[in-house]
């Protein structure tokens, strides 16, 4: 089974309501208003529940069974970078869903300076997706730069001024007028601030900042889960 960009999106919506609002575009809402849902709820180029449930259900089995949370990429490796050491450490907790780490860089690409902000499990789980797809192994090796891009919860592109902001499976990308940017866990509804001007980064949350020769600027933010069963 070859998993695509578009089968990732399944599992950025907990419920078939949350799939159909984000199909809503902003033309439907101009002229077909409240009804505008509506339309894709009667079925118009969108999955009926059952269909998105088996989708999504499938997508997960499969990233479970691809050795997902058996094998660590970092394993074994010898990891000189502080950075990727770092990653290296936070790997098997993020696996197992006890922590949510939140990795903002700043990059040169392509004499280009783009930053962002990457939700780290779900970027361990970017596999078999083909040319979106990361080799950790490669990455920890030091063969290949990790970088954000436009499927990550951020992207900022200096010279272009693009600007992409986008849900992962674990953060809803929120904005408030004072403290800009925030990104809201899924899984416990606690705040993530990352204003870097800013003490508090939430509750639960600790930020730290990594020196790297390879980065303009690495900052790490740690989210311990509290899940409410």
């Amino acid at each position: 089974m070859q998993i695509t960009e578009k089968d990732l999106n399944f599992l950025k919506f907990p419920t078939h309501k949350e799939y159909l609002e984000s199909l809503v575009t902003t033309l439907d809402l101009r002229y077909l208003g409240r009804n505008a849902l509506r339309v894709y709820q009667n079925g118009f180029r969108s999955l009926a529940k059952t269909d998105f449930e088996r989708r999504r259900n499938e997508i997960e089995s499969f990233l479970c069974s691809n050795q997902y949370s058996n094998v660590l990429y970092s394993r074994g490796l010898q990891i000189s970078d502080n950075f990727l050491g770092e990653l290296a450490v936070r790997e098997r907790p993020n696996r197992l869903g006890l922590l949510s780490t939140i990795i903002y860089m700043r990059y040169v690409l392509k004499h280009e300076e783009i930053s962002g902000y990457i939700d780290y499990e779900e970027a361990l789980r970017r596999t078999n997706i083909g040319k979106n797809s990361l080799d950790w192994k490669a990455i920890f090796r030091g063969d290949q730069v990790l970088y954000p891009t436009k499927l990550d919860l951020s992207f900022y592109n200096f010279k272009t001024d693009e600007v992409f902001n986008t849900r992962s499976a674990n953060y809803h990308v929120l904005y408030d007028p004072i403290r800009g940017v925030i990104f809201r866990n899924i899984h416990d509804r606690k705040d993530i601030y990352p204003n870097p001007i800013e003490n508090d980064v939430g509750p639960n949350t600790t930020r730290m900042e990594i020196d790297s020769d390879i980065y303009e600027q690495i900052m790490l933010y740690d989210h311990v889960i509290r899940k409410n069963y």
